[in-house]
């Protein structure tokens, strides 16, 4: 992984983002209390936006419609009590 820091211009147009899991019974898992990584505004292969509620984050976008997926999530602009 390359950890050069990005200059602030780039990282304006950066989103933190924050993994997902879901299980093939639909249970959700959110994976770090910590933002993982930086990503562009592209999202795909994360094409399947889905609400949350009583998650830090109010949406993420599933690789997979249904079933068991990976997600990513932004990341809540205020940290969870």
């Amino acid at each position: 992984m390359n950890n050069r820091r990005f200059p602030q211009s780039i990282k304006k147009e950066m989103t933190e983002y924050v993994l997902y899991i879901r299980s093939k019974t639909g249970a959700i898992e959110r994976k770090s209390s910590y933002p993982i990584f930086w990503c562009y505004e592209w999202l795909l292969p994360y094409a399947h936006e889905e609400p949350l509620i009583g998650w830090p984050e109010s949406k993420v976008f599933w690789a997979r419609e249904i079933g068991p997926s990976v997600g990513i999530a932004p990341v809540a602009s205020t940290p969870p009590d």
